[in-house]
């Protein structure tokens, strides 16, 4: 096209130069050259035009080519973009047959792998099958082995049992002649039921000292403290808690002596045997577990009761021990051999159970609001107080003498009780109803001289009241600031054998130290 473009004006240039010539000749030209002028002219004129339209046809493609160029642009942008994402596609693909090639590798070695352990596991399985047979033919063998010993266990136990209740008989009749002649000889016929100890509380030098402040806290248990006990020396303080430990403290120093274990779930009561050789745990597990109180080896654990084992206690010889539980019974358990010598129903469930100082009398409080007597011989009833508390009872304990006995309820009250006529004759309380008892196994306790009692309350607080007069003596409060910390309250209390110090503990975990 620019071509053509320039032939046509290189002759439109040649024409324009004829006509000029051709004009200059005009005036002597023939007509004939005039014509010929007028037939160029008109030519020139057809050119003209033909160029003209050469120019528009020329910007119409100059602008289609402008059009062109620009979609040429974007085609190759596109290009380039399709390029590098089929390059994105191409690198990719690679990689995942990369990836394709290194998974048929690893599918190839764990089939390898596999194929190993299907054999070793084949091993194993028959193995264990081999192991199956051994157990079942040993489980036979051990079971005819176990009835057999148990046979022969039970007939020396038979044996044992017969000799010592002709022995315990023959004694006990001596026993109780020789008691009641004492008695009626002293104190004008005491109850034979009762089996007074000569009042032997009554003729020790006691030296009772009231406490006037918390001395002393530690904490003892992650969880709540549920009970403590002293041992007759009141040398060693032994607590349990909810965390399932027993703990054991110089009673002194407010050292921990040591820990034991042998429970699964929350223990709940605890005592020293009156020799203080051993050690009974009462548990939330349904169980109970002895300990040796010198070696704290685990001797032996009591198993039957079908709900919680909320209370505990030894006999005075410290041969049997005595158990309360939630399944409305009391057992009594040989401790030699582990076996229950004999099964109480109590017809309510049982929050505390004592013995009395003649050792043949247990007391316990119940979940009906009842308080019961046992004879602890045959396990008998002796007596029963169903009216004297409104709520639940939570504890019975006995004073050193034999007398009396104080209860404690869920209604805030106390109840002392003659034990020789049976009659509740003094009812313990806070004028001011600032006592509370929060728990149903928190207790009473009688000091060791028998003139004082003292039971804990809300907010670590104890309470003590005169037995005589039966009015409230004194009421503390702890200032110590791991107490104060929380606002707990009191489960247990004890007053020491020797009458100098006070222990209580809380649902905090804390053991508390009362001295003067």
């Amino acid at each position: 096209l620019m071509g053509l473009q320039k032939q046509l004006r290189n002759r439109n240039f040649e024409l324009e130069r004829r006509l000029v010539d051709m004009q200059s000749q005009t005036e002597t030209a023939d007509p004939m050259t005039a014509a010929h002028m007028q037939s160029l002219e008109l030519k020139l004129k057809q050119k003209d035009e033909e160029l003209s339209k050469l120019y528009r046809q020329q910007a119409t493609n100059a602008q289609k080519m402008l059009t062109l160029s620009e979609k040429a642009q974007e085609d190759a942008k596109e290009l380039e973009k399709k390029e590098m994402e089929i390059q994105a596609l191409k690198n990719a693909s690679s990689a995942s047959e990369d990836k394709v090639d290194e998974a048929k590798r690893d599918r190839s070695k764990f089939e390898g792998e596999n194929t190993i352990l299907k054999s070793e596991m084949e091993s194993l399985r028959k193995n264990l099958d081999d192991a199956h047979e051994k157990i079942k033919l040993l489980a036979k063998e051990n079971a005819v082995l176990v009835e057999r010993i148990l046979s022969m266990k039970n007939q020396q136990v038979d044996q044992m049992n017969q000799m010592n209740e002709v022995y315990e008989k023959a004694y006990r009749l001596s026993q109780e002649s020789q008691q009641t002649a004492k008695n009626d000889q002293k104190y004008g016929g005491l109850p034979e039921k009762t089996v007074i100890l000569e009042k032997m509380a009554w003729q020790r030098n006691f030296n009772v000292q009231m406490p006037v402040c918390n001395s002393r806290a530690v904490h003892a248990h992650k969880g709540q403290a549920c009970a403590l006990a002293f041992d007759r020396s009141g040398k060693t303080i032994v607590t349990c808690g909810t965390d399932s430990v027993v703990q054991l403290y110089d009673t002194k120093s407010g050292n921990r002596l040591d820990s034991l274990s042998g429970l699964t779930a929350s223990i709940l009561d605890i005592e020293f045997s009156p020799d203080e050789k051993l050690i009974i745990a009462a548990g939330n597990d349904s169980r109970a577990v002895v300990w040796s109180a010198e070696t704290h080896r685990q001797l032996s654990v009591f198993t039957g009761h079908t709900s919680k084992v909320c209370a505990c206690a030894f006999a005075l010889d410290s041969k049997f021990a005595f158990t309360g539980s939630h399944d409305r019974t009391l057992r009594i358990w040989d401790i030699t051999s582990g076996r229950t010598s004999k099964r109480i129903d109590c017809g309510s469930a049982v929050n505390f159970l004592s013995v009395c100082p003649g050792g043949n009398i247990i007391g316990s409080a119940h979940l009906d609001t009842s308080v019961r007597l046992w004879s602890a011989r045959d396990g008998q009833e002796v007596t029963s107080w169903s009216n004297i508390h409104t709520r639940q009872a939570t504890s019975v304990e006995f004073s050193n003498d034999g007398i009396y006995a104080v209860t404690n309820s869920r209604d805030n009250t106390l109840r002392l009780i003659d034990i020789r006529t049976y009659n509740s004759i003094k009812v313990f309380k806070d004028p001011q109803s600032h006592y509370r008892n929060m728990h149903n196994w928190n207790n009473a306790t009688f000091s060791p001289d028998g003139k004082y009692v003292v039971a804990g309350s809300s907010g670590s607080e104890i309470f003590f009241w005169n037995v005589k007069t039966g009015k409230l003596e004194k009421r503390l409060k702890s200032d110590q600031d791991l107490v104060k910390r929380r606002n707990a309250n009191t489960t247990c209390v004890k007053w020491s054998p020797n009458g100098r110090v006070v222990a209580s503990c809380d649902n905090a975990g804390n053991l508390l130290y009362w001295t003067s």
